[in-house]
Order: structure tokens, then C-alpha cells, then sequence
């Protein structure tokens, strides 16, 4: 008797693993339109939905993803970008800052291409000295950066406009039961990582939230 009770209890709770592991999550959920709606940077591309990604300039499935809607601006009218700020990626914050300070200007996309193709991660666990190490590469290639502030100055002046707003949108997502990055939100679409084979398929589906 006792074994027949275990056998049923052991096949119910094996049903409830398949059913959990079958569930897809829903691009469209509030939770993840927050993210969205949250997010200021955005680029354009020549199709006709408008996606999400949460992404940290120094994860390299991000600069994966990255390169790939690089290669198929057909398959989406915009992509914003919502930064996810992981403990094992000191100094991304700082790209973020200035990502975000760069947003709606000209020089964007080429801010944005240089932190995800060319931005080395700092080799060190000091906020501040990544802050500044980051920093640096960035002024290296857009002295305008710098203007006629110290680095100091413009590190801070950075820090306080962008800072809170980068926190809330790691808060969104890890709201939202996101775990890292990257993930995409392309309509009722919710990608949790990178593959390059599910990522096209999503953006193919152009399965858009009503």
C-alpha cells in the first residue's frame, strides 16, 4: 500500500516538473512591459516591432546578441536597451551611465557598438578604480566626453544622473524573475539567454502583445 501511495505522489510531482518546465514565460506580462517602458536607450531598425533586451555591455552572450541584431535590423522597428548590472561585472555601470547620457543624441550607436565590441572589463574589484578605468577607454575614443571637466567631475556628474535609473532597471528585471543576461522581449516573445537560433526564431514571430 505504502509503495503504491509513493508511486502515485513520485508521478504527480514528476507532472507538476514537465508542466513548470514547459511554461514559456510571457513577453507581454506587465512585469516585462515595465522593463520596457523603463528603459531610455533605444536604436532603430528598418522593421516593424519594437523589442527589449536586458543586457550588461561586459556579458558575452550580450555582445553576441548585440552583433546579431546588428546583422538583421529587418527584423525589428526599434530595440531598447535596459542594463542588468551583475556583481561579476565591475565597471559596467559606468558604460551604462554613459550609454544612457548618449541616449537620443548622434553618437549612440557608435557609444554603443564601441562598449559591446571594442570595452575591455576592468581587471579589478574596486568600484571606483573601474569607474575610472572605463572611463578612460571611452574619453580615448569621444574626448567630448571629457569637455572641460575633470575626470573626476564628469565621472560624478554621470553618477548622479544616471545611477538610480540604471539600479531600477536591474530592480525590473530581477522583479520580473529575470536571472542575467541577456534576454529578449520581442512581443508575447521572452528569450532568457542567448542562442542565436531561438533569438532569430522570436524576432521572426513578430508575435506582438495587443
Amino acid at each position: 500500500m505504502f509503495r503504491k501511495i509513493f508511486i502515485a505522489a513520485f508521478a504527480l510531482v514528476l507532472v507538476s516538473s514537465v508542466c513548470m518546465a514547459s511554461e514559456k514565460p510571457d513577453g507581454c506580462s506587465p512585469k516585462f512591459q515595465a522593463i520596457g517602458e523603463n528603459a531610455v536607450v533605444e536604436l532603430k531598425g528598418t522593421g516593424e516591432q519594437d523589442v527589449v533586451i536586458v543586457t550588461d555591455p561586459f556579458c558575452w552572450h550580450c555582445r553576441l546578441a548585440h552583433k546579431l541584431l546588428g546583422e538583421y535590423p529587418e527584423l525589428y522597428r526599434s530595440v531598447k536597451f535596459s542594463f542588468y548590472m551583475r556583481r561579476n561585472s565591475p565597471g559596467s555601470d559606468m558604460a551604462a551611465w554613459i550609454i544612457e547620457d548618449a541616449a537620443g543624441t548622434d553618437s549612440l550607436k557608435s557609444k554603443i557598438d564601441f562598449a559591446y565590441k571594442h570595452l575591455k572589463q576592468p581587471k579589478t574589484n574596486d568600484p571606483a578604480v573601474a569607474h575610472e578605468v572605463v572611463f578612460s577607454q571611452f574619453v580615448m575614443f569621444f574626448p567630448d566626453l571629457l569637455g572641460l571637466e575633470s575626470i573626476e567631475k564628469a565621472m560624478a556628474r554621470l553618477q548622479k544622473k544616471h545611477e538610480a535609473h540604471v539600479q531600477t532597471s536591474t530592480a525590473l528585471a530581477k522583479a520580473a524573475g529575470i536571472p542575467g543576461t541577456p534576454v529578449l522581449l520581442a512581443g508575447k516573445k521572452a528569450v532568457i539567454g542567448y542562442g542565436p537560433d531561438a533569438w532569430l526564431k522570436a524576432l521572426e514571430a513578430k508575435a506582438l502583445c495587443k
